[in-house]
């Protein structure tokens, strides 16, 4: 959606008779070309009329203005401080294509101070935006941010009657009914606020839109103009995309750690198994070389025990022992009588 200047502007000004008045007026700086404007004050149903304007006795101008506002713009360089009159009235004007344009049923006149410094009124703007109501101060700057309206050289004590003190006086009768809209996100943040979203603790993204459920989602520049142009607005909040996306992350998150764990389990599981199998083998080995071992020392033992049992035999033991048996053939040889012996 895109802010009409002009709609907002016509909505703070179609009301002025009811605003209350504000004596405040832009201060020109000297020595540079100030663009200010100047509301001309026009009764009747005229909706184009012109108006003869001069500047302190200088040559006259002239500026054709329109309804509903009849604001002229003016560029004024001053070239010392003090006070700069503008005076204008109502003159007819025929232009190129010889038309005639009438002249505004007004005269009138107000008046600009010039100075070198600003500084002054910065310190008072900061004071008076500290001392309002926080929705109140943000609503009436927006206001003010939309018309290209700057505080920067606004006299908010100057008692000149003049087109900001209407606009402001305006802004502010607005803005009171403006933050009156009940919102969702109370006095949190309307961008990021917590919130309970479908059961979910979560965050917020507030938005306005126009009562009844009609329209498209408005943030709050462009509500305050829809509420400027005489909208009437509700408001609402739904879950941010920020909060959407983090939620996301976060679910993808606990996932991801919930396959690692389960792997790291597996991979544990895994690594205990073979860590089983390698004490079982091992223990395997080990019985089987202490087995080999044993008999070991029992083959020893037993050839140890022989010949102790060799050596500690009676004399006659170990001499029959000598006496080797004759061979099976030789016996058999002297057994056969007549065979001689070869």
């Amino acid at each position: 959606m895109r802010l009409n200047t002009a709609r907002v502007l016509c909505g703070l000004l179609a009301l002025f008779a009811s605003a209350a008045a504000w004596a405040v007026q832009f201060r020109l700086q000297v020595g540079q070309a100030n663009r200010v404007p100047v509301g001309i004050e026009v009764r009747n149903a005229e909706t184009l009329c012109n108006v003869e304007i001069r500047v302190d006795g200088g040559p006259p101008f002239q500026q054709r203005v329109s309804a509903p506002d009849f604001m002229a713009w003016l560029v004024l360089t001053p070239v010392r401080s003090g006070p700069v009159q503008v005076s204008w009235r109502g003159v007819f004007h025929r232009n190129d294509r010889d038309e005639l344009v009438n002249p505004c049923p007004t005269q009138g006149q107000t008046r600009f101070m010039a100075g070198t410094s600003n500084l002054d009124l910065q310190q008072d703007w900061r004071q008076w935006w500290a001392s309002q109501d926080p929705a109140q101060a943000q609503c009436m700057q927006k206001i003010l941010e939309l018309l290209t309206v700057k505080t920067d050289w606004l006299d908010r004590l100057d008692p000149e009657p003049a087109l900001p003190g209407k606009v402001l006086a305006r802004s502010q009768s607005q803005c009171e009914r403006f933050v009156q809209i009940k919102t969702p996100w109370g006095n949190e943040p309307m961008q990021s606020h917590p919130c309970n979203w479908r059961g979910l603790k979560t965050r917020c993204e507030g938005y306005y839109t126009q009562a009844g459920g009609k329209g498209q989602r408005l943030n709050y520049e462009q509500a305050v103009a829809m509420h400027v142009s005489g909208t009437a607005l509700v408001a609402g909040h739904a879950e941010s995309m920020a909060a959407q996306q983090a939620r996301a992350r976060a679910a993808k998150a606990a996932a991801d750690q919930a396959i690692a764990e389960e792997n790291a389990r597996v991979e544990a599981f895994k690594k205990a198994l073979a860590e089983q199998k390698a004490r079982e083998e091992e223990q395997r080995l080990a019985q089987q070389q202490a087995a080999a071992e044993e008999r070991q020392k029992k083959i020893k033992a037993a050839e140890q025990r022989e010949r102790e049992w060799l050596e500690n035999r009676p004399w006659l033991v170990r001499k029959l022992s000598r006496v080797q048996p004759k061979p099976l053939e030789e016996e058999q040889a002297q057994s056969e009588p007549g065979k001689k012996q070869p």
